[in-house]
C-alpha cells in the first residue's frame, strides 16, 4: 500500500468515437477493450464506441446470413461439431443423462468406431453419415439411441445407429428385434435391467402368465435360431409396448 497518487493523463480521460463522432469516458462501459501489448496493466480501447460496433456487427450478419449459415453447416458436419450437437441434446433430454462430461460421451463413440467403424450396428450395410442442412431427416445420419428406453442416456446405455434404424425401433421387425437383442445380451448391465423390467411388469399385470415372461426372457438366447420363438417374441414385445403407454 502506498500514499503516492497514481498519475493519470487527463487528456486520455475521454475518447471520441471514430464512427459517430461522439465523446465518451474512456472506459469499458463505452468502448470494447483488450490487453495492451506493451503497457503493464494497460488496456487498448476500440476506435468506435460499443453502440457503433454493435450496429456494424448486426449489419454484417444481415448481409452475410447465407454465408454464416453455410459456415455453421460446415462445422456441424465435422465429427466434433456433429457430436457436440448430439451431446447438447442429451444434456437437455427429459429422458435423463448419466454422462459426466462430453469427453466421456465421445469416448463411447470412439469405442464403438473401433468395433464397427462407420457401419450402423443394427444395419451393417448402412455407412453412417453426418449430413446437415437438409429440410428432412437423412436416413443414414448418425443418431444417438438408448439401448434400454426405460433408462437414461449414459456410458452403459447408448448406441450410435443410423437414423433409419432408430426410427424403425418404434415399428419393430423380427430382424431388427434379433439384432437389438444381440446388443442387450452382450451387456451385463442391459441384461440385468431387462430382467428387472420383466419381473416388474409381471408383478404389475397379474393377468399375464408366468410362462409369457419366461418366453420373453429366454428369447435373448433362442431368437437367433428359432423362427417360431422369434414370432412369439414380437407379439409379446408389442404387448409390452402397449402396456408401457399406460400410466402406473
Amino acid at each position: 500500500m502506498t500514499l503516492r497518487k497514481k498519475w493519470k493523463n487527463k487528456r486520455l480521460a475521454n475518447k471520441t468515437c471514430t464512427k459517430c463522432g461522439k465523446t465518451y469516458p474512456r472506459t469499458e462501459d463505452y468502448f470494447y477493450a483488450k490487453k495492451h501489448h506493451s503497457q503493464t496493466g494497460g488496456k487498448k480501447y476500440h476506435a468506435s464506441c460499443i453502440a457503433c460496433e454493435n450496429k456494424r456487427c448486426a449489419e454484417y450478419k444481415a448481409k452475410n446470413r447465407k454465408k454464416q449459415r453455410l459456415n455453421d453447416i460446415r462445422y456441424k458436419e465435422t465429427e466434433r461439431g456433429y457430436f457436440k450437437e448430439l451431446y447438447s441434446g442429451i444434456t437437455r433430454s427429459k429422458n435423463g443423462n448419466d454422462f459426466k462430461s462430453y469427453e466421456e460421451f465421445i469416448q463411447c463413440w470412439e469405442n464403438q468406431k473401433e468395433k464397427y467403424g462407420l457401419n450402423c450396428p443394427y444395419f451393417p450395410w448402412i455407412q453412417m453419415t453426418r449430413i446437415k442442412g437438409k429440410k428432412s431427416a437423412t436416413p443414414t445420419n448418425i443418431s444417438k439411441d438408448r439401448i434400454l428406453s426405460t433408462m437414461p442416456y449414459g456410458p452403459k446405455n447408448i448406441m450410435f445407429v443410423s437414423w433409419k434404424a432408430n426410427n424403425m425401433k418404434g415399428n419393430v421387425t423380427p430382424y431388427l428385434a434379433a439384432r437389438y437383442l444381440e446388443f442387450v445380451e452382450g451387456s451385463s448391465y442391459c441384461k440385468k435391467v431387462t430382467e428387472f423390467e420383466l419381473q416388474r411388469l409381471n408383478n404389475l399385470h397379474t393377468r399375464r402368465f408366468h410362462e409369457d415372461i419366461d418366453i420373453i426372457g429366454s428369447i435373448i438366447d433362442d431368437v437367433k435360431n428359432d423362427s417360431e420363438m422369434r414370432e412369439k417374441y414380437i407379439d409379446k414385445l408389442r404387448e409390452l409396448f402397449d402396456d408401457s403407454k399406460v400410466e402406473h
